[in-house]
């Protein structure tokens, strides 16, 4: 058994009832549980063996022996890889298409990719994490996993409640915190945890939640989540937020329906998974409501204005795309690179990851499609693709170049998207009897 902080245990006896502290333990005997969840932006029927995670429809746990990372269809965005319990808070947030979400603490993405599945590529989702280097993950998992609507920035909660205030539908915190919870599958947690953690952690949660509450709309939801299974990260953490903002109230949790359990305390409509109890590591969640009326759901289906349509874009679009009026949205210009938001927001001043759906760059007067915008695409969107074997398929996210074989085109150079089972993988572009591989260096596996 995995040597356990003492201050941890004698918490643990305190918080749970008699007779399951013992249960309790005999957890960290158990292998650690793994789980993938599926992408609704990309449909598929692979991995239909799995059992099903009680709280996540799209969810399923999978053997500790199974490699799901390694298989094809994981480079081509149809799973994310996700701990079980970690996808509770975003079912329990329920965004809808046309919402705009705000994922405050979003590094690596995981939940943000959730977000995604649920808008349907309507709305708008800012994904927010303070940190530059752990923003670099999120800006690649989102665009392999092809999300479309999203910005992602790397500011401070108080900076963006400056910009955005009551801005948001629905706004998931996702809190820094002690970690308790993920003592069984992470053994650096345990090293870092100190019996004064918890209380530096109250302090920042205490903040960020004070922040992400500006930017809500009346009527609108916000879910709080830890990993964690102390109380004033969790419950205290709650009801100190509410003595504070009168203008919020808890909504409860469907805990029959998603199979967790209740909370602790005067808070039993908050939600808990504990590894005795439920298939899980140890999670909490919470969900808020802003008292008012709520808008209704915007949606944003706005045409792109002609005029913004770069020339060598434009004429890339109705070369190889064949969606009707594409884009929808507002292009944004970085230099050479050009970005697509589903509606126009002021970033100015901000620090910013990715300003939209990452289109694409123009060099030397002409367009060069990027990976982002492969990914966000479907096999029918564009006027050219290759069904790739699962041994191309390989060779192409190694970064080779394969033989193009009998392929014929009008353009001596043309964009083609390689696919591999009608999924996109990315671009290729076909150079004398060979599709050059545009794979970028990143996203190349060894």
């Amino acid at each position: 058994m995995t040597q356990l902080p003492e201050i941890f245990l004698a918490q643990m006896q305190k918080i749970l009832p008699s007779g399951e502290f013992e249960a309790f333990l005999e957890t960290y005997q158990d292998p650690t549980v793994r789980g993938l969840r599926f992408n609704r932006l990309k449909p598929s029927n692979i991995y239909t063996e799995l059992l099903p995670v009680p709280w996540c429809a799209d969810g399923r746990y999978y053997p500790g022996e199974e490699r799901p990372a390694k298989s094809i269809y994981f480079h081509a965005g149809l799973f994310y890889i996700q701990e079980p319990s970690a996808m509770c808070p975003v079912e329990v947030l329920k965004p809808e298409p046309g919402h705009r979400v705000l994922d405050l603490c979003a590094a690596p993405g995981g939940k943000s990719a959730q977000i995604a599945g649920h808008l349907q590529g309507r709305g708008l989702l800012v994904s927010n994490d303070a940190s530059p280097t752990r923003s670099r993950a999120l800006v690649k998992n989102l665009e392999r996993m092809g999300v479309t609507n999203a910005v992602v920035t790397t500011e401070m909660p108080n900076k963006l409640a400056n910009r955005f205030p009551q801005f948001f539908d629905r706004i998931l915190v996702d809190a820094p915190c002690s970690g308790e919870g993920m003592f069984r599958r992470d053994a650096d947690a345990i090293k870092a945890y100190t019996a004064n953690k918890p209380v530096a952690c109250v302090q920042m949660q205490t903040e960020i939640l004070a922040q992400a509450a500006k930017m809500l709309k009346p009527g609108g939801r916000l879910v709080y989540s830890t990993c964690t299974f102390n109380i004033q990260e969790n419950e205290a953490a709650i009801e100190d937020f509410l003595k504070q903002q009168a203008d919020f109230k808890v909504i409860s949790i469907d805990h029959k329906k998603l199979g967790i359990s209740h909370g602790l305390g005067d808070l039993p409509e908050v939600g808990r998974i504990f590894p005795h109890r439920a298939t899980g590591e140890g999670h909490f969640v919470a969900l808020l409501e802003k008292i008012g009326e709520s808008e209704a759901i915007q949606g944003f289906e706005n045409l792109c204005p002609k005029e913004q349509l770069h020339k060598e874009f434009a004429e890339f679009c109705k070369e190889y795309i064949t969606i009707p009026n594409f884009p929808n949205g507002f292009i944004v210009p970085h230099g050479a690179n050009l970005y697509l938001q589903p509606e126009k927001i002021d970033l100015n001043g901000l620090r910013v990851a990715r300003s939209g759906w990452f289109l694409g760059e123009v060099a030397k007067k002409r367009f060069v499609p990027s990976q982002a915008l492969a990914m966000g695409l479907r096999k029918q969107d564009v006027a050219y693709s290759v069904e790739l074997s699962e041994e191309n398929a390989m060779r192409y996210l190694k970064g080779e170049s394969l033989d193009a074989g009998d392929l014929q085109f009008p353009n001596s150079k043309p964009w083609v998207m390689l696919c591999y089972h009608g999924y996109p993988l990315g671009w290729a572009k076909l150079v004398q009897g060979r599709l050059k591989n545009n794979l970028p260096v990143g996203w190349a596996i060894s």
